[in-house]
């Protein structure tokens, strides 16, 4: 398995990959709905696609087993999703494109990794966190625009963080 940059190709095989990861959810109280849920839509990939802000995780026969997409934000990388396919989880394939994503702000002079999660799913903060992201008490403007756009669509403000892992660079 090796990660590489999306192309527009890629776009259509994103929705089925964010499909089965949510398949999880069905076993977590009150967030079984989320299964059943809509996933990206496909133009929205591809924007995303043409900033070269996403990644995709590809096995040695070509098949697509997991993504991340995000997007520069305020100069931090804004996670938007990071989804594996159901049958490639807990493989290193979701630590795999999070590396990607974390090399690219390295790489590009960005500040941080941000996201927004569930607190309390196991795959979700805590495993965000045993990466080094860690949950921000007083979110910046483009994490507040998220976690009220996901309140918008139904998910319970509750149990939602934002989270942040600040970019460190060697000295030079």
């Amino acid at each position: 398995m090796f990660i590489r940059v999306a192309t527009l190709e890629d776009a259509a095989y994103l929705p089925r990959i964010e499909k089965s990861a949510s398949e999880l959810y069905r076993a977590i109280p009150h967030l079984d709905w989320l299964a059943a849920g809509q996933v990206i839509a496909r133009a929205e990939h591809e924007r995303l696609i043409l900033k070269r802000s996403v990644w995709v995780a590809e096995t040695s026969q070509d098949n697509l087993v997991g993504f991340l997409n995000a997007e520069v934000l305020n100069h931090e990388l804004h996670i938007w999703e990071l989804s594996v396919h159901g049958d490639w989880q807990r493989q290193g394939v979701g630590t795999g494109l999070l590396r990607s994503a974390y090399q690219y702000a390295v790489e590009t002079g960005l500040a941080a990794l941000t996201l927004t999660t569930f607190k309390d799913v196991p795959w979700c903060a805590p495993a965000y966190a045993k990466f080094g992201f860690k949950p921000v008490m007083n979110p910046v403007l483009h994490l507040r625009d998220a976690l009220s756009a996901e309140a918008a669509h139904g998910l319970p403000v509750e149990r939602r963080v934002a989270m942040r892992l600040p970019i460190t660079r060697p000295e030079q």
